[in-house]
């Protein structure tokens, strides 16, 4: 008797690759095809005469993720390149593996953010790599073959005209609404015809529903009064019902609010204090609020490849919204970029480029005469030349919890600007641990600072270190300061008052509890030997160079809008 079984579902796996890694590709074929998935790569499945694009383009589309095989020759394809733009376009999940090393700065930018998967190294076996990379493959799989699933569908849905007939419908659809909400972090993006195509859906099914209740409309005109009185009282008890449940909402929400903020209330916070002139420092207001609203949105990153030392320095939360509307209510962390300590003696004037907001002032020396120091603490002196990792924690919401990767650069200060401090803005590959808290367009001061800071107070609120050493995992250190010099808003100058590890600490104003800038090194000061001053660049004109410079923002600037 033949007993049914049901079809094997291999993952679909395209290989791009250059034509002289032509062996490699063979191999990571054969590889791949052992550990259960369905290989394939351009030379064996498009035919002689073949229009290459057309069918090339289709190819990719089956599948549900393409493999980059990186190498000198590959980043320089024309071939290679267009694979991976049709990727990209096409919303597909693009695993780059390194075979031969290449230069960083030679390697295309939709790469860079991308992480890693090694074949070649020290240490490295293609035995290891193909493990990495069949884990990497079967993570996340069932919604990834939905993704390719759903394309095909919305793409012939769009060839045929958008057909009311090729619409999905009942459970179909339920799973579909179901997947589009359930996507991974990391996971690639649902692309606009599938989000048309599953729209459409659900409106189709909201239009045969009212069709059928005004089909129904007549019979009513024959209900009695009784059943009228029935439906009354069902009306009242489902009010009821709806109010209990929103009630119910609401006090949920509430006590998850009120847990946040005792777990913020009881982070370790440490205050410090700038040597004062007067002989005596007076903080009479301010600081309170700012420690116990913000703790939740300070993080402890450290980071290492990427050609440097393993270093540790203050990251800080921000809601997405703030640089693009994709990212709305999700935490990005904003942290500087600068590792080397070997800054220019004074900055350098700003590059030509396009113009951000208002013409700004130009950088001044002020007396420099020593480099400034980024703030960022060497926890390993060991060089590594894979591309930067981030392991990051949240001191105040248990700084012993286990670390959460970066998952990619969402957006960097760009090259051009060559006077602008460097700083980067990354998505977490995981959510926060509870309690945590991003800092949203109210928390932002958009108020210029004055230029003198005459008796202004300021906060930095950033990772604790020790006097005897290293950081700690599960302190804050509240950095209490007067403001010097506000004119330039790359260098805002403030008095001394900040750790090692203090870069990327958000600065506050403490008579109104906003952010005005993130806290970026110390340098001597030139008007007062012996002393250092600390300084600072502007969190509105951060985010106003993120807001422009990030593709499909569409954002005007931030305090005007």
């Amino acid at each position: 008797m033949a007993v049914d079984t049901l079809p094997e579902i291999r993952t679909k796996v395209f290989v791009s690759y250059a034509r002289i890694d032509k062996a490699f590709a063979d191999d990571l074929v054969l590889g791949l095809a052992a550990c259960g998935f369905a290989p394939y790569i351009d030379r064996e499945d498009i035919a002689a005469g073949e229009d290459w694009s057309g069918r090339l383009s289709g190819l990719i589309a089956e599948a549900d993720t393409i493999v980059y095989v990186i190498s000198p020759d590959s980043i320089t394809s024309e071939h290679c390149s267009w694979e991976l733009s049709e990727s990209l376009r096409l919303a597909k999940r693009v695993l780059p593996v390194v075979w031969r090393p290449v230069d960083d700065a030679a390697t295309p930018a939709e790469l860079k953010r991308l992480n890693y998967i090694f074949f070649a190294g020290e240490g490295r076996t293609f035995a290891t790599g193909l493990s990495q990379l069949a884990e990497a493959l079967r993570t996340d799989i069932g919604w990834i073959r939905e993704h390719t699933r759903h394309g095909g569908l919305a793409q012939r849905w769009v060839a045929r005209a958008r057909s009311e007939a090729l619409l999905l419908r009942g459970d179909d659809l339920d799973a579909a609404t179901e997947w589009m909400t359930a996507k991974p972090m990391g996971a690639p993006a649902i692309t606009d015809e599938q989000a048309d195509f599953i729209k459409a859906s659900s409106n189709a099914r909201v239009e045969a529903e009212r069709r059928a209740a005004r089909a129904k409309a007549g019979l009513l005109t024959a209900v009695s009064a009784a059943a009228v009185v029935f439906a009354g009282l069902a009306g009242a008890a489902a009010w009821q019902w709806r109010n209990a449940s929103a009630a119910e909402k609401k006090a949920v929400e509430a006590n998850d609010g009120l847990r946040s903020a005792n777990i913020r209330l009881s982070a370790e916070v440490w205050l410090r204090t700038a040597p004062s002139d007067a002989g005596y420092y007076v903080v009479d207001k301010g600081w309170y609020p700012v420690a116990a609203n913000y703790s939740g949105a300070i993080a402890r990153v450290e980071r290492s490849g990427g050609g440097h030392p393993t270093y540790m320095s203050t990251g800080m939360l921000i809601d997405g919204g703030l640089v693009h509307p994709r990212y709305q209510g999700q935490p990005l962390l904003v942290l500087p970029a600068g590792v080397t300590p070997d800054l220019p003696a004074s900055p350098p004037a700003p590059s030509p480029g396009p113009p951000v907001g208002d013409e700004l002032p130009p950088r001044d020396t002020r007396g420099y005469t020593e480099p400034a120091q980024p703030q960022h603490m060497a926890t390993s002196d060991t060089v590594e030349e894979w591309p930067e990792r981030l392991s990051v924690t949240f001191p105040a919401l248990g700084g012993d919890s286990a670390p959460i990767a970066g998952a990619e650069i969402v957006w960097r200060t760009p090259v051009q600007l060559g006077g602008e401090y460097p700083f980067q803005i990354w998505r977490l590959d995981k959510p926060p641990p509870f309690g945590w808290r991003a800092v949203s367009h109210a928390d932002i001061d958009c108020e210029a600072p004055d230029a003198t800071g005459a008796q202004r107070t300021i906060a930095i609120l950033g990772v604790a270190v020790p006097a005897e050493g290293g950081a700690s995992t599960q302190a804050l250190a509240l950095n209490i300061s007067d403001m010097l010099d506000a004119s330039v808003v790359q260098n805002i100058l403030y008095t001394h008052s900040t750790n090692k590890a203090s870069g990327g600490a958000p600065v506050f104003d403490l008579a109104t509890g906003k952010i005005f800038a993130i806290h970026v090194a110390s340098e001597p000061d030139p008007d007062r030997p012996g002393r250092r001053r600390g300084n600072g660049y502007s969190l509105p004109q951060l985010l106003n160079i993120a807001r422009q410079s990030i593709k499909g923002a569409e954002l005007g600037l931030l305090c005007e809008s």
